[in-house]
């Protein structure tokens, strides 16, 4: 059951990665340039396959202009209110 719910949150914190970079206008290319990640790891990032490294997350993050707690504080707002995306205000 655990497991569940942790797979779940990181499905949901790639959702947000997703978001956050489409919000910005960013292509998979711009965001792997800024996080020096290659392109391919970050559109398996934003489909769910990789599960991010505490280091990876800063990168992806630094590269989003937000901050790793922030991305992991939307994912778990995210997971509470049933899978709906959040508003920018509430984080």
């Amino acid at each position: 059951m655990r497991d569940d719910k942790n797979d779940n949150l990181v499905l949901l914190l790639c959702e947000e990665v997703r978001e956050r970079r489409q919000k910005l206008n960013l292509s998979q290319s711009e965001v792997s340039r800024r996080s020096g990640l290659h392109r391919s790891y970050i559109g398996d990032l934003e489909r769910g396959a990789r599960n991010l490294s505490v280091k990876n997350l800063a990168r992806v993050a630094l590269a989003l202009n937000i901050s790793p707690s922030s991305l992991v504080k939307r994912a778990e707002k995210r997971m509470l209110n049933g899978n709906q995306p959040v508003s920018e205000e509430t984080v």
